[in-house]
């Protein structure tokens, strides 16, 4: 029985971050040259995926970050101590692409966009203003 719960404890050395942010930082960099002015679509067009955008990333660090859902829940790698930093990074690239996308979206005249961003603005500035508050539980020996 020791032997099981000794391979629950994390031993690893803590990073800054991993694949996962790396991954993050290139995909929200591409979902920001499609609504920016070097995009191809119309403007009318990149309101409407910033619109998208927004619950998107929402709902990726809701479950993906904050509920740890994963195909192998029980050896997340966020649960040790050495996840610390890494969820930290991961979770703060989805606040700061969250509100950039937000402002950008307060910023039209249109309503509903205008509404759209208001509101996960406050969401993401809530969140990132937190800090570790919204962290997921961590295990604990």
């Amino acid at each position: 029985m020791l032997g099981i719960m000794l391979a629950f404890i994390d031993y690893r050395i803590p990073k800054l971050f991993n694949e996962r942010s790396v991954l993050l930082a290139i995909v929200f960099c591409m979902m920001a040259f499609f609504v920016s002015p070097l995009s191809p679509l119309d403007r009318r067009t990149q309101d409407r995926v910033t619109a998208i955008y927004l619950p998107a990333i929402f709902l990726w660090w809701f479950f993906f970050q904050y509920q740890l859902v994963s195909l192998t829940p029980g050896v997340h790698y966020y649960l040790g101590p050495s996840g610390r930093f890494t969820w930290m990074m991961n979770s703060g690239i989805c606040y700061a692409f969250g509100l950039a996308f937000s402002i950008r979206l307060w910023r039209l005249r249109p309503e509903w966009p205008r509404v759209v961003g208001g509101v996960f603005g406050v969401l993401f500035l809530v969140l990132i203003l937190s800090g570790e508050g919204c962290r997921p539980a961590v295990q604990s020996t």
